[in-house]
């Protein structure tokens, strides 16, 4: 067996385990006295960003040793919905918005934007955010996804391209997958892209551009 095929199979198994470990954790907080739900709900937040992070790993991977991703109809409202369950429990303090009309399709691989999304609402949470609105849009020939949050923002130098995170500890990952994530959605001579700034009252502002089939 091929050296990649197994690094992607344990990746694969990776997911799967954190996945059911989650929902014995999930469980286990429904049958134990909630006086002890504290104890408990760190372990469960940890676990899920250990499972996201290596959904994450997972995409990544993918991206470098497959170019084409399947892409099909979509619901940008559900794409996002899921995004928020996927993030909640991780970050319980954070109201969350899905400002998406649900009649609103789009053509687009749904794991991939996924990932964008869960990634932008982590780096939202990371950066002080206690709201984080997700909405959606058709215009011309791009589908728009765009994540706003009430955190401090983007420091002008990412903006201008001269740093590419001032987290203290980040690794700008984030931003680097998601562009990668919406590059991959080709359309005749269409590539997605990003779009980043804050917002006049404070906050970043995330928008993906994705070809509009």
């Amino acid at each position: 067996m091929k050296f990649d095929y197994m690094v992607g199979a344990v990746i694969h198994d990776l997911k799967n385990q954190l996945q059911t470990l989650l929902a014995c954790e999930q469980e286990a907080l429904a049958h134990i006295p909630e006086r002890y739900h504290a104890y408990l709900k760190p372990i469960l937040q940890n676990t899920n960003r250990l499972q996201n992070d290596a959904i994450q790993m997972m995409t990544l991977f993918r991206m470098e040793k497959e170019r084409d991703f399947p892409l099909d109809d979509a619901w940008p409202h559900d794409t996002a919905l899921d995004a928020i369950e996927s993030t909640q429990l991780q970050f319980p303090n954070i109201r969350f918005e899905n400002d998406i009309d649900e009649a609103i399709q789009g053509f687009y691989s749904e794991d991939l934007i996924h990932m964008a999304l869960v990634t932008l609402i982590t780096n939202s949470a990371q950066a002080g955010s206690t709201r984080i609105r997700l909405s959606a849009a058709i215009d011309n020939d791009s589908l728009i996804f765009r994540v706003e949050d009430n955190g401090h923002g983007f420091d002008q130098s990412v903006l201008n391209g001269e740093q590419i995170t001032t987290k203290n500890g980040g690794s700008g990952l984030g931003l680097y997958l998601v562009e990668e994530i919406a590059r991959h959605h080709v359309f005749g001579d269409s590539h997605g892209r990003i779009r980043c700034g804050n917002l006049p009252k404070g906050g970043a502002d995330v928008s993906i551009y994705l070809p509009h089939y």
